[in-house]
């Protein structure tokens, strides 16, 4: 990668720090894409509408399990308060961990009634195992983009991708259940995590509980404001999936993720590899002044509102018959769907990397004011218009598309105020 980059002569080093992502979310979305007509005749509707409602019910809970510490490690240019960072991220993983997991053991059924999803019973260990993983995933993440290790994280991302699709394959020609693809999620994240804790990139040398207990008080915020915000924010995005389990069927989940991933394959190919490198610059430029972070924040949403035009415009022209020639005539319904949240995800997809700027600017209960009125918001539409898959999914589009243009000027708004 070193050497292409080097050819073609590219100066910027957040040019080459996006391209080193860009490249590996590119390859993995590849991977991801070819892989979807296979499942999709190998597995049921049923199946994979049963997998979303495992994901989403693990990515609620899983995003949050480090208290969201793990952001703050790319924050200290000091590399031992860095060390005590990530040590205190795992510390708090494993402590929420067993909490949720003695929680899943005394009032789990509760639980899932609750979100809907009663037949995810038998496999509450492996939902506490998921959002363990998961975690400890996100961690391994930020431990390389602190060391500004995009090249590894991007191959990183492509092996996860390319272990779970293999093992979904590969095994589905077989045992074609909801048990296999839930295993090979699970294996996807395990590997992710294991590749980076084994190159060794911190220790706990002269550890001692006193400084953990400093630096968990001087970032307190991440946990206070940070962690709330996040897990609204990702409830709000999964909320789609229990409302469609509670007044529809597992069959329209099946739909709503196939359709889901179809729209954010094309649409979403840079927007977390650029994520990522913004944090990190966007951090640097944030103690030089604001007028340098008003820079970068202009430059990646222009360019992400033009990068996004394309796709949108085939997705509405032509989604459904692709759809039904790629995946087969049973799935031509999820072309639809794909059309209808396209508004959603444009503005998402826009929003994505310059999310972290309320982090970076410390004003994190901002971002949790606008997601807890965004959460509200959603449900109440889509539970007005909850007549049929259609209206649901309009209302899901219209109502999340406006917040993500609310969230956007209001970062706008603040940086300008630092400028």
């Amino acid at each position: 990668m070193k050497k292409i980059l080097d050819k073609l002569n590219i100066r910027s080093e957040f040019a080459k720090n996006v391209l080193k992502l860009f490249s590996g979310t590119a390859l993995g979305n590849a991977i991801a894409f070819l892989a979807l007509p296979v499942l999709t005749r190998l597995y049921s509707k049923q199946a994979l509408g049963d997998l979303q409602l495992f994901l989403s019910t693990i990515t609620t809970f899983g995003v949050v399990s480090a208290l969201k510490y793990e952001l703050a490690i790319v924050l200290p240019k000091d590399k031992r308060a860095g060390n005590y960072l990530i040590i205190l991220s795992l510390m708090v993983l494993l402590l929420f961990s067993s909490i949720v997991t003695t929680l899943f053991i005394v009032f789990g059924e509760s639980f899932l009634r609750l979100l809907n999803a009663e037949e995810l019973k038998p496999y509450m260990f492996f939902i506490s195992l998921g959002i363990f993983l998961m975690g400890l995933m996100q961690v391994m993440q930020y431990v390389l983009v602190r060391f500004k290790k995009f090249g590894e994280l991007a191959r990183n991302k492509v092996i996860q991708i390319l272990v779970t699709q293999t093992i979904a394959i590969s095994f589905g020609f077989f045992y074609p259940s909801f048990v296999t693809l839930l295993s090979a999620q699970l294996i996807g994240f395990l590997v992710a995590a294991l590749l980076v804790l084994v190159k060794g990139y911190f220790d706990i040398k002269d550890f001692r509980l006193q400084e953990m207990i400093r630096f968990a008080i001087e970032y307190k915020k991440f946990p206070l404001v940070n962690t709330s915000l996040v897990f609204l924010n990702t409830l709000s995005l999964q909320l789609p999936v229990f409302m469609f389990k509670k007044y529809f069927s597992s069959e329209i989940v099946g739909l709503y993720m196939v359709a889901n991933r179809l729209v954010n394959i094309p649409l979403n190919l840079l927007g977390r590899s650029v994520s990522q490198v913004y944090l990190q610059s966007a951090s640097e430029a944030y103690h030089e002044g604001g007028a340098k972070l008003m820079k970068i924040y202009k430059n990646t949403v222009k360019k992400l509102a033009l990068i996004a035009v394309f796709p949108v415009i085939i997705i509405l022209i032509a989604a459904p018959p692709l759809v039904e020639i790629f995946l087969g005539s049973e799935w031509r319904e999820a072309g639809v769907f794909m059309q209808i949240i396209t508004f959603w995800v444009y503005f998402q997809f826009i929003n994505m990397p310059i999310s972290s700027s309320f982090t970076i600017m410390n004003r994190q209960e901002i971002g949790f004011y606008l997601v807890a009125f965004s959460l509200v918001f959603r449900f109440t539409a889509m539970y007005i218009f909850r007549a049929t898959p259609y209206q649901m999914l309009m209302a899901l589009s219209v109502s999340a598309g406006l917040f993500y243009i609310i969230y956007n000027y209001s970062i706008y708004y603040f940086i300008k105020r630092l400028k």
